[in-house]
């Protein structure tokens, strides 16, 4: 697992010259315990060509790098690790925050609080389930 501060170096050499690139994926290979949580943040970072290249790198599906919304939803809240959500905090401030600036001039900065308490909804239950429910409660 890599801290906070780790993830921030990385990136920001992920995001700096071709050999700060290829540094901070050299890097990257060599941490023993990364999540694949952690290597969608840091391609989900990156943009066009470099996300491509990190993602063939990583063996990441390209085109499973998600919207924030999709993607946050598919987080399990018991992950468990704490280092873990306070890069997700991090990533989804740095990107959104931009958007905020452009769009309202006004704004210079934006606490961004992310509901890790969110439940997932509940699946409908089939009809075919629903009978085999019913007759369950029946017979009781």
């Amino acid at each position: 697992m890599i801290s906070l501060e780790e993830y921030k170096k990385l990136r920001e050499l992920l995001h700096g010259s071709d050999e700060d690139y290829e540094v901070a994926c050299e890097n990257i290979k060599n941490i023993k315990e990364i999540t694949s949580v952690t290597k969608m943040l840091f391609a989900k970072s990156l943009a066009f060509g470099r996300r491509q290249a990190f993602c063939e790198k990583f063996k990441i599906d390209y085109h499973g790098i998600k919207e924030w919304n999709k993607m946050f939803k598919d987080l399990n809240n018991t992950l468990g690790i704490r280092t873990e959500q306070e890069i997700i905090e991090f990533e989804v401030h740095k990107q959104m925050l931009p958007v905020f600036t452009s769009t309202w001039s006004f704004i210079k900065d934006v606490k961004i609080k992310l509901d890790w308490e969110h439940e997932l909804p509940i699946e409908p239950v089939s009809k075919e389930d629903q009978r085999e429910i019913d007759k369950i409660v029946n017979n009781l």
